[in-house]
């Protein structure tokens, strides 16, 4: 009806009436652009950032990549779609589609952070284990292109899931091991290791990376489990911050009620309780904790994904805590100076 009264109408006034009955309904699906923060960073210690995310695997990976895109210090130079294809059947989804889904949730988000300039590769369809070895990406070769790039700048690889692109990254062009640092969200704590997500999801990949020359700072399961937050937390300080906060609460409560009603009878998710466990790949590149990691030899991933000894090991940075206070609040300031009623 309304719509024939929009052709119908003769008078322009109604037509005009018609629209503004109708418009807040289609803005209300606009991006959102943010307001500039009310500093501005060092010029001199800007660095470049390329973030890999399985991100429609779970809800946190959003947060973390909202957290960077919020960040100034970051020329976030892109967005890579990562894989989570052994851990689909869990959530009941196909393998080979994983990677897809990744890709168009980063653009989901992306575009109601008005931030479609950031550009979003997609990397590899699945996993790289070695009866499978995968072909290069479009997201890999972003990487190799990035960081063979002549830029003066910092380079870090954010690596928010499995190790896929940027262990293909390092195969096609073993280079870049001296251009960038890698950090990985990911393995179990240290000197065992065992399953844990991220590593399941390319364990091959994983010793790619860990027998490579690249410098690499990991955040095992241990540390980034200490970035829990409740749901009434993020109703608080997420959910009221605009078109970005609203997106980010709801994508987090859909997934907390499908996955509780998918894998009924586990104690995971809880019922009032969420890990953003990705953000410390944000927050530690703005303060490196310096008191909050060791040195470790690289381990080679055994079969049953414990560490082992490799031969000429090079020592990788590895985490035992991070500054929950500090990377939440920090997200949560620039959240809200950006897209606050308030501010």
């Amino acid at each position: 009806m309304l719509i024939n009264s929009l052709f119908l109408a003769r008078n322009g006034r109604l037509i005009a009436l018609l629209w503004l009955l109708v418009a807040p309904g289609l803005q209300a699906d606009a991006a959102a652009a943010g307001k500039a923060l009310p500093f501005t960073p060092d010029a001199d210690k800007q660095i470049r950032v390329m973030i890999s995310s399985d991100a429609k695997n779970e809800a946190d990976d959003d947060f973390a990549i909202a957290h960077a895109l919020l960040t100034p210090t970051f020329d976030v130079r892109g967005l890579i779609a990562a894989q989570y294809a052994r851990t689909a059947p869990m959530m009941k989804r196909q393998d080979e589609q994983t990677m897809e889904e990744s890709y168009q949730e980063l653009k989901r988000l992306t575009a109601v952070m008005d931030h479609s300039r950031t550009p979003v590769y997609r990397g590899a369809a699945l996993n790289s284990l070695p009866a499978r070895p995968a072909a290069i990406s479009e997201g890999a070769r972003a990487i190799v292109s990035e960081g063979m790039r002549d830029d003066k700048r910092p380079l870090f690889i954010l690596v928010l899931g499995p190790a896929t692109d940027i262990a293909a990254a390092l195969r096609a062009e073993p280079e870049i091991a001296d251009r960038l640092t890698v950090i990985w969200i990911g393995g179990m704590p240290y000197p065992r290791g065992g399953w844990e997500y991220n590593l399941y999801n390319d364990p091959h990949a994983a010793n790619v990376l860990m027998s490579s020359s690249v410098p690499v700072w990991q955040v095992p399961h241990n540390v980034y489990m200490s970035m829990r937050v409740s749901l009434a937390e993020l109703a608080v300080r997420v959910k009221p911050q605009g078109a970005v906060g609203s997106y980010l609460w709801r994508q987090m409560i859909e997934f907390n009620q499908r996955a509780s009603k998918l894998i009924a009878g586990v104690p995971w998710p809880k019922s009032e309780v969420w890990i953003l466990g990705d953000n410390p790949a944000i927050s530690l590149l703005l303060d490196d904790e310096e008191y909050h990691y060791q040195m470790v030899n690289a381990p080679h991933i055994n079969d049953d994904l414990t560490y082992g000894p490799q031969a000429h090991a090079r020592q990788i940075r590895v985490y035992n805590a991070i500054d929950a206070r500090f990377t939440l609040e920090d997200f949560y300031a620039k959240l809200a100076l950006a897209f606050g009623k308030e501010n």
